[in-house]
This record gives structure tokens, sequence and C-alpha cells, in this order.
């Protein structure tokens, strides 16, 4: 299991690793270039801005 989540001002991006981490669970956080993030534990994915751009990347993934 994995979890992939689109971390665009996602308001539960802690809660998600908080568990996830409490479950070993990897965690993959996908963002554009308008909200740069950094994770001591997910993996973090930065796509191009652009309308949608973060869910043609989720969907384009496997």
């Amino acid at each position: 299991m994995q979890i992939f989540v689109d971390a665009d001002a996602c308001p539960v991006v802690g809660i998600v690793e908080k568990v996830a981490k409490e479950h070993n669970v990897p965690v993959t956080l996908l963002c554009d270039t308008n909200h740069v993030l950094a994770s001591d534990y997910s993996k973090v994915i930065v796509v191009g801005a652009g309308a949608d751009a973060v869910d043609y990347k989720l969907i384009s993934m496997q």
C-alpha cells in the first residue's frame, strides 16, 4: 500500500503523514510550483504550475 496526496492546499497533510508513519505506509505528496512542500517522511514530487497539473500527474503515475 502507498498513499498519494494532491497536497496543493491540502489541510490534512500532517495527519496523513502521522498516521501513515505509525503504520509504516509510504506517502507521496504531489504539489505544483506554487505550493512547494518539504517533508521528513514523505516523498515530494513538484510539478509545473497549471490548471490540474497535479491531477494529471497523479493519473499518469503507475
